[in-house]
């Protein structure tokens, strides 16, 4: 039996296939795969495409997908219908992209997961098996804390330090650079043109900047640390979670040690009773176990242990 998870997002789509003991016979990545921003067919493009080569021309039995902007049903839908007229596996599976990050990181037990890469959104679930969630609403009118939410507020204070309404910050030079425009001036333009990919990057240079003591940016590293542990916060009141329950971060923005360092800070004064881990596997190995679960299979240790390996020599980010 092949089995293949699917971690679908902004940014990138990445394939793990499997066979039903665990062990992994192929990876891919291909292109961003949110259908709420690229829409359903080339969503369902890119992600039939990492399950096939991930797959090496083999038909999975199963696919699990997680896949960033679902919350839209009739988007769902079409997604669905997409995929499956691409026919790349016997059965198809989605989820949105928390769902298999949550499996991921507590292998179906309890806790809470915190997203920030593009967008940013909580997940959590508890003992009785109630799931909870908080935030993730997209970049119009949320994913605070997220990736471009960071981006659009360092162009921001760029232009503040530009009026005078704001310090001046080593941030406006090294959006100039990452952008390759003249100066300031340039931004409102640029901005305007930027995909919410393009946008998150520039969270990169916040970041930079922050640990070269520019403090405009370690300000909005602090504030986006304590945005996401509010997220966190939420869900584990909702869920009623106790000491001895763990807060997962889980994506890109948590590879800069100073917003992951600045998260737990930031939960520990909110929630003191939570503890921050990192999660038992990444998202797409996380989709994988679901796979297994939807088959009827009992993942164990051994299968997870596997998994495990392969993220490790992978390298990939959990």
């Amino acid at each position: 039996m092949l089995i293949v998870g699917v971690d679908s997002g902004a940014t990138h789509t990445r394939a793990l296939a499997a066979r039903e003991d665990g062990t992994p016979v192929g990876s891919a990545a291909s292109g961003p795969g949110n259908p709420h921003n690229i829409g359903p067919g080339p969503a369902a493009a890119e992600i039939a495409r990492s399950i096939r080569e991930a797959a090496s021309g083999e038909t999975p039995d199963v696919v699990v997908a997680g896949v960033a902007g679902l919350e839209d049903p009739e988007l769902q839908r079409e997604l669905r219908y997409a995929l499956e007229a691409l026919r790349p596996a016997g059965e198809i599976h989605l989820y949105s992209d928390a769902a298999i990050a949550l499996d991921g990181a507590f292998l179906g037990g309890p806790g809470v997961i915190v997203i920030a890469g593009t967008g940013s959104v909580a997940w959590g679930r508890n003992e009785k098996g109630r799931e909870a969630r908080a935030g993730g609403w997209g970049h119009i009118i949320d994913d605070a804390g997220s990736g471009f939410d960071l981006g659009r507020q360092a162009l921001a204070a760029s232009l503040r330090a530009y009026d005078g309404r704001g310090p001046q910050t080593a941030l406006t030079q090294g959006l100039v650079e990452a952008l390759e425009v003249e100066g300031p001036l340039d931004f409102p333009g640029v901005a305007r043109r930027l995909d919410t990919t393009r946008m998150a990057s520039l969270a990169r240079v916040v970041v930079e900047v922050a640990d070269r003591g520019d403090a405009v940016a370690r300000t909005i590293v602090r504030n986006a640390a304590s945005q996401l542990a509010a997220l966190a916060t939420a869900v584990w009141k909702n869920l009623n979670l106790t000491h001895g329950h763990t807060v997962a971060p889980v994506g890109g923005l948590f590879t800069h040690a100073r917003l992951r360092k600045a998260f737990a800070s930031s939960l520990s004064r909110r929630c003191p009773e939570a503890e921050v881990k990192p999660p038992r596997l990444p998202p797409v190995a996380g989709a994988v176990w679901r796979a297994a679960v939807r088959k009827g299979l009992t993942p164990g240790e051994a299968m997870v242990m596997l998994l495990e390996g392969w993220a490790q020599t992978a390298g990939e980010s959990r």
